[in-house]
């Protein structure tokens, strides 16, 4: 049985702060951990604009609290976020996430990231190995 808290991570490298200051997103489970999946909890901060590509993962993502908005670049659609919220990248999205109050959002990676990973340029984490 794995068993973590939010306070067990802070602080620790499963705490993973965007280089642009965005976001922190705090990494609960990982690819060691075996389960096939990453959960992940993230904060995006209010007033920011992230650009988000993740070609070579999919991801759910559900909304616990704060409010925002994700814009898919290929058409254009804008869809609110709230809490009770869940959207999922089932199409390797490309998309803006831009909070309006800080969001804490509940996310699962398919394939499950290291936790090392960093946004590429493109917006996206790297292939899984």
């Amino acid at each position: 049985m794995l068993v973590r808290t939010i306070d067990e991570i802070r602080g620790t490298d499963r705490e993973v702060f965007a280089e642009n200051k965005n976001w922190v997103s705090r990494r609960l489970l990982l690819e060691k951990d075996g389960m096939g999946f990453s959960f992940h909890e993230t904060i995006i901060f209010s007033g920011t604009q992230t650009h988000i590509w993740y070609k070579n993962h999919l991801e759910a993502v559900y909304c616990v609290s704060g409010q925002g908005e994700v814009e898919t670049i290929a058409d254009g659609k804008v869809y609110p976020i709230k809490p009770g919220t869940m959207y999922a990248l089932n199409d390797h999205d490309e998309h803006f996430l831009r909070a309006m109050q800080d969001m804490r959002l509940l996310c699962v990676f398919n394939p499950p990231v290291t936790g090392t990973e960093v946004h590429l340029p493109d917006g996206s984490y790297p292939p899984a190995k």
